[in-house]
C-alpha cells in the first residue's frame, strides 16, 4: 500500500491562512505606509501604532509553532524584516556630534492643565532657548507669561501657540492652515549661526467618524515648508499623530528628526510619538523626552547645531 501524508485539517489550514493574511498586510504597511491612507483617520491611527505591530509576532510565533507551519515561519521573518526596515532607522538615528548651538522645546500644556505655571516652571528650568507651546487658554496663557516673560523677554503668541525665546524674534505671522482661524505660527528667531524659521503648529485631532481638519492643515503645512526657502528651518508641536501616518509623509518626507522611540502621550504612561520637532539644514545632537509635568503630554527638547 502506497505511503499517504495524513490529511491537513481544515481548521488548522484557516488559521495558517488567516495568520499569514495578517502578516502579509502587516508587512505591507510597514514598508509602504502611504497605503493606510485609504483607511482616512483609521489609517492614521494604524501609522501612528506602527511600531507597536513588532508585539503581533509574538502570537504568530505560537501559531507557527504550533502549527509547525514553513510557512508562517518564513512570513514571520519576513514580518520581522519589514519592521526592523520601516521603524529602527528611525530609533537608531545616531545624534550629531558635538555640543548644541540651540536648544528647543515644544509641549502641550494641555487646556485642562490645573497649575500651567508650575508646567512653565518644570521647563524653564531646563534653560532652552526657545519654548514653543501649544493649546494655551486665556488664563494658561497669562499664567505661563507671568513664569516665562522676564526669562524669556522675546516671546510672539496667537491664539493657543505661543513662542518664548531668549534671543530676537521677528516676523511672526499666523497660519490658518486651511481652516477658518489660526492654529499655528510662523515666526524667525535669531541665533548667533544666522536665523531660524519656526514653524509652531497644533494639529487638529483624529476623529474617527467625524470631522476632520488636519489633512487639510498638514496638506497646508507641508506646501508651506516646501515652499519656504529658509535655509535653517524647524516644525515643533502636537502634531496628533506619528511620523508613520500617511497624512505626515509629504511632510516629513522633507525633514529629518532625532532619534528614539520618544512616546509623548498620555504622559503617565506614554505609548506614542505625537509631539515632535522636525529640522531642515540642522544636525539634531540630542532628544529628550522630558518627565511629566502637569500636562497630559510630556515635552520634548531637542539640541541643534548648524
Amino acid at each position: 500500500m502506497p505511503f499517504r501524508s495524513p490529511r491537513r485539517s481544515p481548521g488548522r489550514s484557516l488559521v495558517i491562512g488567516v495568520v499569514g493574511i495578517v502578516l502579509l498586510a502587516g508587512i505591507v504597511v510597514l514598508v509602504f505606509p502611504a497605503a493606510l491612507g485609504v483607511l482616512g483617520t483609521a489609517g492614521s491611527v494604524v501609522g501612528s501604532l506602527l511600531p507597536w505591530l513588532a508585539l503581533l509576532l509574538v502570537p504568530v510565533a505560537g501559531v507557527a509553532l504550533g502549527s509547525r507551519s514553513k510557512r508562517l515561519a518564513v512570513g514571520s521573518l519576513a514580518f520581522a524584516a519589514a519592521w526592523a526596515f520601516a521603524i529602527l532607522p528611525g530609533v537608531l538615528t545616531p545624534d550629531a556630534p558635538g555640543s548644541p548651538e540651540l536648544t528647543v522645546v515644544t509641549e502641550n500644556v494641555e487646556a485642562a492643565n490645573e497649575d500651567p505655571a508650575a508646567t512653565a516652571r518644570s521647563i524653564a528650568a531646563r534653560t532652552p532657548d526657545v519654548i514653543a507651546l501649544e493649546e494655551l487658554t486665556e488664563s494658561s496663557g497669562t499664567a505661563v507669561a507671568g513664569v516665562l516673560d522676564e526669562r524669556y523677554p522675546h516671546h510672539y503668541r496667537v491664539g493657543s501657540i505661543g513662542v518664548w525665546s531668549r534671543t530676537t524674534l521677528s516676523g511672526g505671522e499666523p497660519l490658518t492652515l486651511g481652516l477658518g482661524w489660526a492654529r499655528a505660527l510662523r515666526v524667525t528667531v535669531d541665533t548667533d549661526r544666522g536665523d531660524v524659521r519656526l514653524y509652531v503648529v497644533h494639529m487638529d485631532s483624529l476623529r474617527l467618524g467625524g470631522e476632520d481638519g488636519r489633512p487639510t492643515m498638514l496638506a497646508s503645512l507641508a506646501t508651506a515648508v516646501r515652499d519656504d526657502d529658509s535655509e535653517r528651518l524647524v516644525v515643533a508641536g502636537d502634531f496628533n499623530g506619528g511620523s508613520k501616518d500617511p497624512e505626515m509623509l509629504p511632510l516629513t518626507r522633507m525633514l529629518d528628526e532625532g532619534g528614539g522611540f520618544g512616546f509623548t502621550w498620555p504622559a503617565q504612561a506614554p505609548v506614542v510619538r505625537i509631539d515632535h520637532v522636525f529640522v531642515r539644514g540642522l544636525d539634531t545632537t540630542s532628544t529628550e523626552v522630558l518627565p511629566a509635568n502637569g500636562s497630559d503630554h510630556r515635552g520634548v527638547q531637542v539640541g541643534l547645531r548648524g
